[in-house]
């Protein structure tokens, strides 16, 4: 929708809607008319007439939320532009009867609310009133990491939160100074979040106290917040960051009525070698009454399982009435690790496979991507991090090899957090110079662009939803699996990434292991992981297919 002006064109959309349509809209298109008009006096205790509020479902759903949306655009800009306070207060008041009609029918519906909801989102208005239409908090979603700080787990817990459609209470840790912000990954679980606070808590990947600090203050906010929403019905906790299992098991073993949900990205107590990970902890005021109700039910926790991951997958396990596994090859590596036979059933019928979630189209046209991109080539992109499982070294490889005139045919555009410092790009500052440069290096090491640096597009991450719109403007989306190691029977790993490229209109090109859960997907091209020369066959391939002529070009060389 594009933003309103002037008056003029505000006060033509509230007169065109006042002719037609859905009988509150209309109401309140005629109330505000009303308002507009010189020398009406206005009583504080004005009420629009109260069929504005009727929760009967319109004819054409979608239709009428997006013409709510243009009365809340046409009230904002009037709001804003009126000098009488007396005037604002009444045009927000109506503003509030002209949406109220949706949030009863989202209290009753998940389905119509995550439609409704994105249709709101599509349209982009400015200051949209979702207090006005959120229903209460049905769950509490204890997230050691949430937007808006920029993290892969805050991002899959908001589009989780999404899928629920349902509304929420979120108690998470502070990221602030540690990690980036992205207002755009927060507007995605806007709409259901109620209350969002952050512990002003120093946040750790793998230490104990830290765990414990956010584990007890969050499960000790959490029941704070049980008691003035008057119940909830569910618990969400997600790991990574395994500190919101150890909070959700606290909370659950205080309020066994609430249904846990927890979910689980990766194997948390396994490196992706296949090898054990985390330090042990020790038995303190805080995990005593947690080993203590796990063993009574369970039998006693063998001595190398206190570790700081592997005793809150046992929690989850013993405890939790949802467990989500994120895909199937997950599932059978965790279950496999599960000591004792009675929890491996346990979990077998409390668990389901969901992988992660993939947003609506019109998620992917919200943000207007300001990345240029030169359609005269073939346009590769990879978005995301590098480790020593996981780099792009094939592509690059392929690159290098090609005869010149499909070698001039390609561009690899890169978009991580980790580039030199400079052009847009600053040092966190929780890390040291060293630090950050060897991040860097990783980095570079990852691509290996060495020889055709001009080729290759080195760029700091995006913004979430501009990411989803830049992926629109390439031809090939790179995603690889993690080389899982020797120790693993089978990989485990699904990129996250996969879910977002899925829902755009871009190819993909996937670099995957064999038998793994990324090479079962519908990618366009799958090449090997680690096979440079297959690699180098599949881009030829690609670019002769994008630009034909160059195949006779090629021949005639």
């Amino acid at each position: 929708m594009q933003p309103i002006s002037s008056a003029e064109e505000a006060t033509h959309v509230l007169e065109r809607i006042s002719t037609s349509g859905y009988k509150p809209l209309v109401h309140a298109a005629e109330s505000a008319l009303t308002c507009l008009r010189p020398r009406v006096l206005f009583d504080d205790d004005d009420k629009v007439d109260e069929e504005v509020t009727a929760s009967t479902v319109p004819t054409d759903f979608e239709e009428t939320v997006q013409r709510s949306c243009e009365v809340v655009a046409a009230l904002n800009f009037l709001a804003r532009s009126s000098s009488s306070r007396n005037v604002r207060l009444k045009l927000l008041r109506i503003r509030c009867y002209a949406v109220s009609w949706m949030k009863q029918i989202f209290e009753v519906s998940p389905e119509m609310r995550r439609r409704g909801s994105d249709i709101i989102q599509a349209m982009g208005i400015p200051d949209f009133p979702w207090d006005d239409i959120r229903p209460g908090s049905r769950g509490l979603a204890l997230l050691y990491n949430f937007s808006p700080f920029q993290d892969t787990g805050a991002t899959v817990a908001s589009k989780r939160i999404r899928n629920f459609g349902c509304s929420v209470d979120v108690i998470a840790c502070s990221f602030l100074h540690r990690k980036k912000q992205d207002t755009t990954v927060e507007s995605i679980a806007s709409p259901y979040v109620n209350r969002r606070y952050f512990l002003p808590l120093a946040p750790s990947w793998a230490s104990w106290e830290p765990y414990k600090a956010y584990a007890t203050k969050a499960s000790e906010l959490g029941k704070k917040f049980m008691e003035s929403n008057k119940g909830y019905e569910f618990l969400y906790t997600r790991a990574m960051w395994a500190p919101s299992l150890y909070a959700g098991a606290k909370f659950k073993q205080d309020n066994n009525q609430v249904k846990w949900i927890a979910e689980f990205s990766d194997p948390l107590s396994l490196d992706v070698e296949g090898l054990p990970r985390g330090g042990t902890i020790p038995v303190d005021e805080f995990t005593e009454p947690l080993v203590n109700w796990f063993e009574s039910r369970y039998g006693q926790i063998p001595e190398d399982s206190m570790t700081i991951f592997k005793l809150a997958e046992l929690l989850v396990y013993g405890f939790a009435d949802e467990i989500i596994f994120t895909n199937s090859h997950q599932k059978q590596t965790m279950l496999e690790h599960i000591p004792s036979r009675v929890l491996r059933e346990r979990v077998e019928k409390h668990c389901i496979v969901e992988n992660h979630p993939t947003l609506p189209r019109g998620y992917y046209e919200i943000s207007d991507s300001k990345y240029d991109v030169d359609d005269s080539v073939l346009n590769l992109a990879y978005f995301g991090e590098f480790y020593s499982s996981r780099s792009i070294t094939e592509v690059t490889s392929a690159m290098r090899s090609l005869p010149k005139c499909l070698a001039q045919r390609v561009n690899l555009h890169v978009f991580t957090n980790y580039i030199p410092a400079g052009d847009g790009n600053r040092r966190p500052r929780q890390f040291s110079k060293i630090q950050y440069e060897a991040l860097v290096k990783r980095a570079h090491d990852g691509v290996g662009a060495q020889g055709i640096e001009d080729k290759v597009h080195l760029n700091a991450s995006l913004p979430y939803l501009e990411f989803l719109s830049t992926t629109e403007q390439m031809d090939y989306l790179i995603v690889n699996d993690a080389r899982s190691g020797e120790h693993h029977a089978i990989n485990p790993y699904l990129p996250s990434k996969w879910s977002d490229y899925a829902g755009s209109s871009a190819k993909t090109w996937a670099f995957v292991e064999d038998g793994s859960i990324l090479s079962s997907k519908p990618a366009s091209v799958k090449t090997p992981v680690g096979d440079s020369w297959a690699a180098r066959r599949d881009l030829w391939d690609m670019i002769v297919a994008k630009f034909p002529d160059l195949e006779r070009e090629v021949f005639d060389s």
